[in-house]
């Protein structure tokens, strides 16, 4: 049976590795929130005759904002190298947390990319997620899902992160909450500028120590084809990368560093885009 391993599964939602599925999550330290007034569209990174949007692309799809404005999918990612897309819910802790992460990263790429965050949770009225917005500072677009038909993404937990590239199709789902601005940076830079290849999926593979939280470098994991297979190896400062044509890979763990054991399964299955796999792991004798 295909499935993503995540932190999620574990049903321990700390830090950064959590998802949401109800838990609440201690504060954190946050960046301070930008003050600038919300705005909703920017100057165009390309000619809206430039996209070719892509066989398998995104449906298009129009949701009203909680400041009144209208997000339109297609001319956002005609005006724009990608669109970042979280599905949330205002009483996800993770959510909460990585949220000033997004508005940080968010500010400091808005000329080439664009954000929205859609509720996924029926109770969050307009007004209720503007006051979300509101508490948290948040100047990128906030809305409900409902519409859409994204919430067929969210199969692991909250929040869920979609990125449509510049050919509008889905080239990255993660699931999970990210810890720094920098985290969001380097996922924008991972699906933007010349040196992204639209034709071709990025992986990533993280493994964890599931006591700490801390990442366990030195995981030796196989993507594999029915002809051959590529290892990479995971790192201590984060997920290590695996970049592919779209496919159905057959991701295996082949190596655990000495000392460590993985918990539960050891193989996995990709899907036609690009997603991360977290990996659980314990320290023997623990």
């Amino acid at each position: 049976m295909k499935r993503i391993c995540i932190l999620l599964t574990l049903a321990l939602l700390l830090g950064c590795l959590a998802a949401c599925a109800g838990a609440r999550l201690p504060d954190e330290t946050r960046p301070a929130a930008s003050e600038e007034a919300s705005l909703e569209t920017d100057p165009p990174a390309t000619a809206p005759d430039e996209t070719a949007f892509a066989a398998d692309a995104l449906p298009d799809f129009t949701v009203d904002t909680v400041t009144g404005g209208v997000y339109h999918l297609y001319d956002e990612v005609k005006t724009h190298e990608l669109v970042l897309i979280n599905l949330f819910a205002t009483w996800c802790g993770p959510c909460k947390m990585e949220f000033p992460y997004l508005e940080e990263a968010w500010e400091q790429t808005r000329d080439r990319v664009s954000v929205i965050a859609l509720s996924v949770e029926p109770t969050d009225t307009l007004d209720a997620l503007r006051g979300f917005a509101d508490d948290l500072g948040l100047n990128f677009p906030v809305a409900r899902e409902d519409g859409t038909d994204l919430s067929r993404f969210v199969t692991e937990g909250i929040p869920t992160t979609l990125i449509v590239d510049r050919t509008g199709r889905v080239a990255a789902v993660e699931i999970g909450a990210k810890r720094s601005a920098q985290e969001f940076l380097d996922l924008f830079d991972g699906y933007s500028g010349e040196s992204y290849d639209p034709a071709l999926c990025t992986y990533a593979v993280g493994a964890y120590d599931v006591d700490t939280y801390a990442y366990v470098g030195g995981v030796v994991v196989n993507f594999c084809t029915d002809t051959a297979c590529t290892p990479v190896v995971t790192t201590e400062d984060g997920p290590a990368l695996f970049t592919g044509a779209p496919a159905e890979y057959h991701v295996q763990i082949v190596q655990a560093p000495d000392g460590w054991t993985a918990v539960g399964e050891t193989e996995f299955y990709t899907e036609a885009y690009g997603q991360t796999f977290w990996l659980p792991f314990r320290e023997a004798g623990e």
